[in-house]
Formats: C-alpha cells, structure tokens, sequence
C-alpha cells in the first residue's frame, strides 16, 4: 500500500472511531435507562406507599372510635333501661344492688370516654401525619414523573442522533478498503468502541502500557496497521 494511500485510509479510520465512540457510547446509556426509570418508578410507589399507610392508619382509627362510640352507646343504653327500672324495686336491698350495677356500668363508660378521647387525639396526628404525607407524595410523584419524561424524551433525541451517525458511520465505511475495515471491525467491537488509540509517552492510550522502540517508529511511518502486542488495539501517532 502506498504512504498517500494508508495515510488516507488511517485519517478514514480516525473519523469512523469518532463516530463509534459516540454510537457505542449512546448504546450504553440506552442500557442504563430501563433500570433507570425502574428506580424512579420504585421511588413513587415508595412515597405512596407511605401516603396510602397514613392514609389506612386513619381509617383504622375511625373504625376504632366508632366502636368505641357504639360501646359507649350500648352503655348509656343500659344505664337509662337501670334507672328505669330503680321506679320499680320495693326493697332497699333491691335498690342498693341496682346501684351497684348503675356505678359499675358508668365507671366502664367513663373508661370508654377516656380511650374514645385519646382516639380522637391519635386521629388528629394521624390527620396532620396524612396531610403532610400526601403533600409529600403529591410533590415526588411530580418531580419524579417530569424527570421519566425528560429521560425520554432525551432518550428519543438521543436515539435520532444514533440514527444519524450510524448514517454517516456506514458512508464512512464505504471509503475504507475492506481488509483494513475487517480488521477495524474486529476490534471496535472487542474493546467496546475503543479499536483505535494514540500513542502518548511512549505507550499504548489504550492499555498504557510501554511500546517498544521499533513500535513507535513503525506508527509514525504510517505504512501500515500497527497494533498494540498487549491490547491488540491499532495504534496511531498525533504527530
């Protein structure tokens, strides 16, 4: 192959690497993505999650002081039937008994009060918990979806931009003689994108590892393909 020649195809080879590493570079971000709008989709359900068990929270305990209002019901229910029945009695024995079950019934009413009006503090909590949760969730869930739509519409950017360079990639390719260009191909697709490299100080911009003499110099002849002896990468020189 002439010097004039092989400059050509390796100035060739240069530019279709630029674009591979851009092709192979999108191609991994693409990877990225599903995992990525996973974590954001488990992010949401996480704040809801936390809304929805306030929000559970809440109704449990309005189910409670509602049957602890209908026990409290039950009890002054059986206190007024008492009473009335106290018009009844003849006895003091008789009396005095029913006192006793009146005192006995009331004091278990005053019991239920007290939980019913600790209740009714836990759902005023659980109330204030539930709002600032549900705030909370209304706010992530905003910002999160806003942020799966720029990842997708980024994403759709970035895939017309692919399509582009793999446009240009296959006009490049085109220009170069096939036997370099299936050595190239080889390469780039071992070494993830990367089938070209420069020398810098003295060794390979790929693996970094030290070059010998005669390598360099046959680099910088540009007569040929010179490939790394670690990391099989083609070499070529900025100068």
């Amino acid at each position: 192959m002439q010097q004039v020649d092989f400059i050509h195809e390796l100035s060739k080879l240069l530019e279709l690497q630029k674009l591979d590493e851009r092709i192979f570079e999108i191609k991994r971000e693409f990877e990225d993505i599903p995992e990525e709008l996973k974590a954001l989709d488990h992010m949401i359900k996480t704040k809801e999650d936390i809304f929805k068990s306030s929000e559970e929270k809440l109704k449990k305990l309005e189910l409670k002081r509602k049957e602890k209002e209908g026990e409290l019901g039950s009890k002054e229910d059986s206190i007024r039937k008492h009473q009335e029945k106290m018009m009844q009695l003849k006895t003091n024995q008789e009396y005095t008994s029913m006192m006793k079950e009146i005192e006995s019934i009331k004091a278990d009413a005053s019991v239920l009060e007290e939980d019913i009006i600790n209740i009714l503090d836990d759902i005023e909590n659980s109330q204030k918990e539930l709002g600032k949760n549900k705030g909370t969730y209304a706010q992530e869930k905003s910002k999160i979806e806003s942020e799966i739509k720029s990842i997708i519409a980024k994403q759709k950017e970035t895939e017309m931009e692919l399509k582009k360079l793999e446009e240009d990639r296959m006009q490049v390719s085109k220009t170069i003689a096939k036997d370099i260009l299936q050595k190239y191909e080889k390469i780039v697709h071992a070494r993830d994108g990367l089938a070209m490299v420069p020398i810098e100080n003295d060794a390979c911009g790929g693996c970094n590892i030290n070059l010998p003499p005669q390598v360099i110099n046959e680099v910088r002849l540009k007569e040929k393909l010179v490939f790394c002896g670690t990391c099989a990468r083609i070499l070529y020189s900025k100068e």
